[in-house]
């Protein structure tokens, strides 16, 4: 009888306690698909939070660490390099993966002493060369255009796409009714941060270029004060941009989303910057959703033009509004849109991404991938 191989204790060092935020979302939905009997996970949390419940719940070893520390706070550092090197000393830990940036130096420099191999996964660009940088292995990046934007260039990047938990996005549930929405209504929506990054202002100035007054513009996130928060809107902002325009409604913070895909005919990612990726546009693919999405960053690698969705300039309303109005016309166009989108989300952004962090992070313990 063969002997039972060993499990591979690895470290994933996170930045949230809550499945929120691009990044968190993706390491928790990874974390929920991978296979534990080749992988051993061990999360450091920086504080409690909804997450602990579900983790208790799916058998995954935590502890709540704490915040980062840097060398500058010479107690706290100390403490947390102690505790590390206990830790990884302890639990045979083979690879320690740090999900987001501030990178937590105390506990990379546990790794480096320790001689276990330190993975970075680059959500977004990243521009700084720091210690911790410098000590990786190498990175996964969530796209090629994160990879080729990112320094330093020497260093090994794995492009790995988001993963997408199919099973949460169809069960979603119409708020049509509750929104009081008439049926035969075609319903746009905007789902994201109120930021102006995220073109909020553009798909508002979008809705108010179309006249069509039977249409419904469902604007879904959280505000925030741009004092407190620079290039966030306030709700009061929002209102102002709709100019007293019916059709267009904020929604606030909304916990499932998947209820605004389902509701929804068309969804618009307007994005100003250069998108990482873009898990809305994932998302609704995975609600059988066309995206009307603007050329930046990593958007053109989930999008397939003119196949699963539109792709046009960013900062461009009337692009947005000409977009939207085609497929307002033709609900046979949205509908194969929709099902050529789910048949993409499925085939690239379901279990393959899974699989492929799940590779990157076997081969990075056995030191086979650099």
């Amino acid at each position: 009888m063969p002997a039972r191989q060993e499990k591979i204790k690895i470290c994933f060092v996170t930045g949230s306690a809550g499945d929120w935020g691009g990044a968190s979302r993706v390491l928790y939905t990874n974390l929920r698909h991978i296979d534990r009997s080749r992988i051993e996970p061990i999360l450091l949390l920086p504080r409690d939070g909804p997450i602990v419940a579900e983790l208790n719940r799916l058998g995954l070893r935590h502890h709540i660490w704490g915040s980062p520390t840097e060398p500058g706070q010479r107690l706290g550092f100390a403490r947390n390099l102690v505790r590390a090197i206990r830790l990884f000393r302890r639990e045979k830990v083979r690879l320690v993966h740090f999900n987001n940036r501030p990178w937590r130096s105390a506990e990379a420099l546990a790794a480096r002493l320790l001689g276990i191999p330190i993975l970075l996964h680059f959500h977004v660009v990243n521009e700084a060369i720091s210690p911790v940088v410098r000590w990786a292995r190498g990175v996964v990046v969530v796209s090629r255009f994160v990879g080729q934007a990112s320094v330093p260039a020497a260093l090994p990047k794995h492009v790995v796409h988001n993963p997408v938990n199919l099973q949460r996005f169809r069960l979603g549930r119409s708020i049509r009714e509750a929104q009081g929405i008439e049926a035969g209504r075609v319903v746009v929506s905007f789902v994201g941060q109120i930021r102006d990054i995220k073109g909020v202002q553009d798909f508002i100035a979008m809705a108010r270029l179309i006249k069509a007054p039977d249409l419904v513009f469902l604007i879904a996130g959280e505000c925030r004060d741009p004092k407190v928060f620079p290039g966030a809107y306030s709700e009061h902002d929002v209102q102002g941009m709709a100019g007293g325009d019916p059709r267009i409604r904020y929604l606030g913070y909304i916990t499932r989303v998947e209820d605004v895909y389902t509701s929804s005919d068309i969804v618009v990612v307007p994005s100003r910057w250069q998108e990482p990726l873009g898990l809305i546009a994932i998302e609704a693919g995975a609600c059988r959703k066309p995206v009307i999405a603007t050329r930046v960053g990593g958007l053109p690698e989930i999008i397939d033009d003119g196949r699963t969705g539109c792709l046009v300039a960013p900062e461009s309303p009337h692009e947005l509004a000409e977009a939207v109005e085609r497929l307002v016309a033709d609900p046979d166009a949205r509908h194969a849109m929709g099902e050529a989108a789910y048949l993409r989300i499925t085939q690239h952004f379901a279990e393959q991404p899974v699989a492929a962090f799940e590779e990157v992070l076997v081969r990075h313990a056995a030191g086979t991938l650099s």
